[in-house]
């Protein structure tokens, strides 16, 4: 769960990223590849697109954030869902790129220590705890969307037993913290 507060200090310290975007993302870039040379080879020579891209996903995460509690029964379009993106993201990094699970902790260290040198004495602890909590979780969630790959052949096949795991993993998540159909209101209905 992410709290407002974290919320708060993910969105206020964006605020300041946005007018040093581009020299983020160089620093992003250049710590990441300080800590993993090897890393460089995935990228193509001229870095303007990717960095375009870190800067497009990062504003997107924050800007998800907004969605408030009472917003949850909304209908969200596939590309303005966070999570959809998150997991198709991690589906294509570890399909496509062959990006293993323990390059997270290495992008993870690069962006905060990129927010950190970027935002200066903005970067207070508490916004450090924020930015790590949100990052953990989508790494997480794309972690599992690259291990639970599914490779039927059939799109049609793939899409349906994708929701099929993503419904037992909901409703294992629900029974593991407690909470049966009944006390959402679903018993009877089919997930």
């Amino acid at each position: 769960m992410i709290t407002d507060a974290q919320k708060q200090a993910i969105k206020k310290s964006w605020k300041l990223v946005v007018p040093i975007a581009e020299t983020a993302a160089d620093l992003f870039y250049k710590r990441l590849f300080e800590l993993r040379p090897e890393y460089r080879r995935l990228f193509g020579d001229d870095m303007t697109s990717q960095k375009r891209k870190l800067i497009r996903m990062l504003a997107f995460i924050v800007k998800s954030l907004d969605w408030s509690d009472a917003q949850w029964k909304d209908v969200v379009s596939p590309e303005e869902d966070l999570l959809l993106v998150i997991l198709a993201l991690g589906r294509r990094h570890s399909e496509l790129y062959k990006i293993p699970d323990e390059s997270y902790d290495v992008v993870g260290e690069a962006l905060l220590w990129t927010l950190d040198y970027g935002l200066g004495d903005a970067f207070t602890s508490e916004v450090r705890d924020a930015w790590a909590h949100v990052y953990t979780l989508l790494a997480s969630a794309m972690k599992m969307a690259g291990s639970m790959a599914i490779d039927t052949g059939d799109p049609i096949k793939a899409r349906e037993a994708a929701q099929q795991r993503g419904q037992e993993a909901l409703v294992m998540q629900a029974s593991e913290a407690g909470v049966d159909d009944e006390q959402l209101g679903l018993s009877g209905e089919a997930l």
